[in-house]
């Protein structure tokens, strides 16, 4: 391979982010805000890269306050830190616990740094869940039921289906990021697909669709996690995969 061909190989988004030596979620943050060139191939448009592309971003950019790795820098862009682990906005994440105390350990952090900045949230989550989680962001924050009832908490049970729960994220997310929302975040305690009666095929195909045309698509932080009690392992499983950027980080801070 000549030096022009070589430079004109494309790279995949794994390989790309080796290259450069930062996680896959700062090159998808990146190349959504035009500061990274990429190609879009295929039905599922899958990031590629051309090695001068990335060279020519590395020269760019090549000092202290940008080339550090995303999740040790101290960044001046969004992100959010619960439990220590930064989750940047465009991500969707899967979290595990076991308990009750391990169900509020990132999801109330999560929250309030989104109330505190101004953020619309959204908490989709059995009822149970719902007290349990609002009790403690009400300790931290008083007056979060008034944000609730002001529209700029937005809670719910979770819809009779798949289908719809995504088309209300769909529609809530346009309609937000239109009215001026800048940045929105989701937490899903998914103990209310149960509820609902939705099967694990249903949630799984939800959840696949949020992945690839919500959650990378607008300026929203997603963090989803599941009662290890409620789901098989097959299930938490299949859950996993399909949060790809779960793996960008140790996956020991989302076991709780």
């Amino acid at each position: 391979m000549n030096k022009r061909d070589h430079d004109n190989e494309l790279l995949n988004i794994k390989q790309a982010a080796k290259l450069l030596n930062v996680s896959e979620v700062s090159l998808r943050r990146w190349t959504r805000s035009g500061a990274l060139a990429c190609l879009r191939v295929g039905p599922k448009r899958e990031r590629r890269f051309r090695r001068e592309d990335l060279h020519a971003y590395l020269q760019k950019s090549a000092t202290p306050s940008t080339m550090i790795p995303a999740r040790t820098r101290s960044s001046r862009n969004a992100h959010i830190e619960p439990g220590g682990v930064r989750i940047d906005h465009g991500s969707h994440v899967c979290s595990l616990y076991e308990n009750d105390v391990g169900r509020i350990k990132l999801a109330v952090p999560f929250l309030l740094e989104g109330l505190s900045a101004g953020e619309l949230c959204f908490l989709v989550a059995s009822k149970k869940a719902q007290d349990i989680i609002i009790e403690r962001l009400d300790s931290a924050r008083p007056g979060v039921r008034g944000e609730i009832a002001q529209g700029r908490f937005v809670v719910m049970d979770g819809a009779k289906s798949g289908t719809a729960m995504y088309e209300f994220f769909k529609n809530a997310f346009a309609e937000e990021t239109r009215s001026g929302h800048r940045r929105l975040r989701v937490v899903g305690d998914m103990v209310w697909a149960v509820e609902q009666e939705l099967g694990v095929d249903e949630l799984i195909d939800f959840e696949l669709r949020y992945n690839r045309f919500l959650a990378h698509q607008f300026p929203v932080a997603s963090l989803c996690q599941y009662d290890a009690r409620k789901f098989s392992g097959v299930a938490i499983l299949d859950a996993l995969k399909c949060h790809e950027d779960t793996f960008s980080y140790p996956l020991g801070r989302f076991l709780n």
